[in-house]
């Protein structure tokens, strides 16, 4: 177990370790003969020695050493500046990170209020929609007890109005090609005379008929008897002029085959031909003795007519007004159930996306904040304190050297013991000559602002186990806190749907 939990530790850190730039800041080496030359080491110890300085009662280091000391100094210095400022450059990126990954990120206060708001929405426009389909059901309600009628009102719709105009514009076209051409060869100017006349009497079959059966038809059988008389009147009159304007240009057509006359003359009673051969008058059909070609044109005039009287009748409901006042309340009522059907599902697809974007957040906040964002930046500091423990030793050692040489060269010209500082209690000669203060060694004092932020590579790897289980448990709890919310809302809505049930 410790071996696997030293390999991902290990991976982790090699991760980071070759993750991108800017991952610490790189301390420069420590040359000792940097040192060395500076103070003119070897030629100030020569010449000290031969002077037998410092002197042997002397208790503190000597000019060449502190030189050295100082030298080592402004050189620390120099790095901990430098040090400092990339420090600062991520200072603000690991504040702004661990407060996100402190601060709660899912609140379910504010998707309770989303939630409220829509039922309040629905039922508000259900409960102006149930209102409304009150009033105009009492409305369809006293229609039919004012007029006998025992059925519901059939309203009209885009479907019903895009199939009637198609009916409409079918019934012309089919009317318009059939009667010119029959009519061509019986006119003067052939297919375009033919057309003309076929387009007026087509339109009057067609169109008139629609009309008739939409405003004649319809009060047939109204309960009114003045409007059952009038629409009696008004069919009768259609009919007799329907088939005689039919029966006429079928007439016409007969005389033309029999005598050649055109449209005029043949209404002057006049020809081309001997006056026996006249086989009638158009303006007085039941004279002409209609032939096969002229038959078809007369049936085809009067089955089309009675095809759009039909059409106009079934246009909106049969019964005059009734299709009018029903209309709004059997819309009322398809838009009530199509809340009632639809509101479950809205607020189910509200809350699947509102766990869809938990999750999402979540990987989010530990990829993104956690890895991208808090993990590289305290790494950094992290390296970079471990770093500047490096070189604090690395320097302490070339100080150590560095006074080690100068001593060591000293002794060599001296004619006098040497001083009383350079041996330890006992009389020895020390073999450790300096050292770096804790002041001056540990990061945690030379970085005192960036201290606060610290932690070593241990603390990193149970921070961050922190951070997960944390952002983990809080979209659970949160999810969980979210279904058992569904279930109070699922409750709410069956209450909802019951109440406004128009069935």
């Amino acid at each position: 177990m410790i071996k696997f939990k030293f390999l991902r530790k290990l991976i982790y850190y090699l991760k980071v370790l070759f993750k991108g730039k800017n991952m610490t800041y790189d301390f420069e080496n420590v040359k000792v003969k940097q040192i060395e030359d500076k103070i003119n080491l070897i030629e100030t110890a020569t010449n000290d020695g031969k002077n037998n300085l410092p002197r042997s009662n002397s208790e503190t280091f000597s000019n060449c050493e502190n030189e050295a000391i100082i030298t080592a100094d402004e050189f620390r210095n120099t790095q901990i500046s430098k040090a400092v400022e990339y420090l600062n450059s991520i200072k603000g990126k690991v504040i702004d990170s661990t407060a996100k990954l402190g601060q709660k990120n899912f609140y379910i206060d504010e998707f309770k209020n989303r939630i409220e708001q829509t039922l309040t929405a629905a039922e508000g426009k259900l409960s102006n929609l149930k209102s409304a389909y009150t009033t105009q059901n009492n409305e369809v309600r006293n229609f039919k007890l004012e007029n006998k009628l025992n059925r519901e009102p059939k309203s009209l719709t885009t479907l019903n109005i895009m199939i009637a105009l198609g009916v409409i514009a079918v019934l012309f076209y089919v009317e318009l090609q059939v009667n010119a051409n029959l009519l061509a060869p019986a006119m003067a100017s052939g297919l375009k005379e033919g057309m003309a006349i076929a387009a007026a009497v087509a339109g009057l079959n067609v169109f008139v008929s629609f009309a008739v059966g939409f405003y004649a038809l319809k009060n047939f059988h109204h309960v009114q008897s003045i409007r059952r008389n009038i629409s009696k009147f008004g069919l009768t009159f259609y009919l007799i002029f329907i088939t005689y304007l039919n029966w006429s240009l079928g007439a016409y057509r007969a005389i033309h085959e029999a005598t050649g006359a055109n449209l005029i003359d043949a209404i002057m009673g006049k020809s081309s031909v001997a006056t026996d051969a006249v086989a009638g008058n158009p303006a007085f059909p039941w004279s002409v003795d209609l032939t096969f070609t002229s038959l078809i044109l007369v049936f085809v005039g009067i089955g089309f007519a009675l095809a759009s009287l039909i059409d106009g009748y079934l246009f909106n409901d049969p019964y005059p007004g009734y299709g009018s006042v029903g209309k709004d309340r059997n819309e009322n009522h398809k838009e009530i159930n199509r809340m009632r059907e639809h509101l479950s599902s809205e607020i189910t697809s509200l809350f699947k996306n509102e766990i869809r974007k938990t999750s999402e957040n979540r990987e989010l906040i530990i990829n993104t904040t956690l890895r991208k964002e808090w993990v590289p930046n305290i790494t950094a500091l992290e390296n970079t304190f471990e770093g500047y423990r490096r070189f604090a030793d690395e320097l302490s050692f070339a100080l150590d050297h560095t006074i080690g040489e100068y001593r060591s060269k000293n002794s060599m010209f001296r004619t006098e013991p040497e001083p009383k500082y350079w041996r330890d209690d006992n009389g020895k000669v020390k073999t450790n000559y300096y050292e770096l203060s804790e002041e001056k060694r540990n990061p945690e004092k030379v970085f005192r602002d960036f201290a606060i932020l610290y932690l070593n590579k241990d603390q990193i790897e149970k921070r961050i186990e922190e951070y997960q289980n944390k952002i983990q448990d809080e979209s659970n709890e949160f999810i969980n806190k979210l279904n058992s919310y569904n279930d109070e809302i699922n409750k709410k809505i069956e209450e909802m749907r019951s109440r406004y049930d128009v069935s």
